[in-house]
């Protein structure tokens, strides 16, 4: 279990800088809401780091990006210590906190409309993620709270701190790869869904409940099943929890 070791360790990281921001002294709490819009062009990619709090990404057909932060500190110091970075370069569009003092307490939200073909990057949230239906590649990194992920193609996401409930209705040619989960996870496949769903280490059990799921090899932490006549890779690694399979 050192995959699910390190996860439990990077977390407890994260959690104790989100501790330290609700401090009793706020006094002096200050807030700001950002909000900046970006025109993406096809195959842009969104990049989201170093943000403690909850990350909501919806999509939609266009090619906007729409970007609201709203960042709180229990000081004035504490405020002026950090600040939020968003920024476009190319087809890449950068959303990140950036501290200039030691011992920074504060919070973000963040909430961003995109275009649905768009790639997502997000690593090292200190919160619960949310993203809608997309088309690209989700890559997700060190997420410490809750992850919410409904219409998903392709992805690779890891050390996933409070599960996973992932929806994929229809696999890309990249597949889907879990790892390092700390609180089950939830999968919905869809009905079209053409792949070889494989499981190891889990530390809890796997249930399936999907019509014409066929168990090819099951032992008391792995199990090897197939969907259709399984050309796509759904593959689900290091799991502390359940993990349900149904569609």
């Amino acid at each position: 279990m050192r995959r699910t070791t390190s996860l439990i360790l990077h977390t407890t990281l994260i959690l104790s800088v989100v501790a330290s921001a609700h401090a009793d002294d706020a006094d002096d709490a200050q807030r700001e809401r950002i909000t900046k819009s970006f025109s993406l062009p096809s195959g842009s990619r969104i990049e989201i780091s170093m943000i403690s709090g909850p990350v909501e990404i919806d999509t939609t057909g266009g090619r906007s990006a729409n970007v609201e932060v709203v960042r709180s500190a229990p000081t004035q110091r504490d405020f002026e210590c950090a600040s939020i970075v968003i920024e476009q370069a190319g087809s890449t569009l950068t959303i990140r906190s950036e501290t200039r003092c030691g011992n920074v307490r504060g919070d973000h939200a963040a909430r961003l409309s995109v275009p649905r073909d768009v790639d997502l990057s997000l690593r090292n949230i200190a919160g619960r993620v949310r993203i809608g239906s997309t088309d690209g590649m989700v890559r997700l990194e060190s997420i410490a709270g809750h992850v919410e992920a409904s219409g998903i193609r392709e992805a690779r996401m890891s050390s996933l701190a409070h599960g996973l409930h992932l929806t994929v209705p229809n696999l890309g040619d990249r597949g889907v790869r879990v790892s390092s989960v700390r609180g089950g996870i939830d999968l919905d496949v869809g009905s079209g869904v053409d792949a070889e769903v494989i499981t190891r280490g889990v530390a809890g059990h796997v249930d399936n409940d999907v019509p014409g799921l066929r168990i090819i090899e099951a032992s008391e932490t792995n199990q090897r099943a197939v969907l259709g006549s399984g050309r796509g890779n759904i593959e689900i690694d290091s799991v502390v929890g359940t993990v349900r399979i149904h569609g």
